[in-house]
């Protein structure tokens, strides 16, 4: 238990050392990283680094000593998806067939 204790202290001491000689450019890279490892495509998002006054939506780092925030936005779906007219699907509606109430069936528009 004291081990455990030493090491998370010392951890903690440690980590913002490593955070200040980093540059925000590498700091960005490192989150990019986690973010494409997580599984999210590298088009799917975008980390923009501002001041930290100007920061709006999803923080999710910041970098020379907190004067700037590193902010996730992520890319609309409609950009990696193509539209149904490009695939070939159709855009009409299928009829689904109910025997039970047959003046309730769905019309599709021509």
């Amino acid at each position: 238990m004291k081990k455990s204790l030493l090491l998370l202290t010392a951890a903690m001491l440690l980590t913002p050392l490593a955070t200040f000689a980093a540059t925000c450019d590498e700091i960005k890279a490192e989150i990019a990283q986690k973010i494409i490892h997580k599984g999210v495509p590298e088009s799917g998002f975008q980390l923009n680094v501002v001041p930290a006054e100007q920061a709006s939506g999803t923080v999710v780092g910041n970098c020379e000593q907190g004067k700037q925030k590193i902010v996730y936005a992520k890319h609309q779906a409609t950009d990696a998806a193509p539209a149904a007219s490009d695939s070939g699907i159709s855009e009409k509606t299928p009829v689904v067939e109910d025997t039970e109430h047959p003046n309730l069936q769905p019309q599709t528009q021509p």
